[in-house]
């Protein structure tokens, strides 16, 4: 039930050949009216933190470049800034 819980904050897409990242995959729309705030959720492609605020979507991957969408309940035009941190 708690890996459920977190692949609706963060979730690998392998459905294509590249693999992609969703943020907030399992989010409900009515969330999106308060911020959120998600840290070190692990991942295989390396650990992801989220900030959601004031309509915009933050996103640090601590790990290789990949490709970062956010999930259905976010607009198509919604701001999102992505930033990479290489582990040590």
């Amino acid at each position: 039930m708690l890996l459920l819980q977190l692949d609706r904050l963060v979730y690998i897409d392998d459905s294509t050949s590249d693999s992609v990242v969703v943020i907030g995959g399992g989010v409900p729309p009515d969330w999106l009216s308060q911020p959120m705030r998600v840290r070190n959720l692990p991942t295989r492609l390396g650990s992801i933190d989220w900030t959601w605020e004031g309509g915009k979507m933050r996103v640090m991957v601590h790990g290789a470049k990949c490709r970062v969408r956010l999930g259905p309940a976010f607009r198509a035009d919604t701001p999102l800034e992505i930033e990479y941190a290489h582990p040590h």
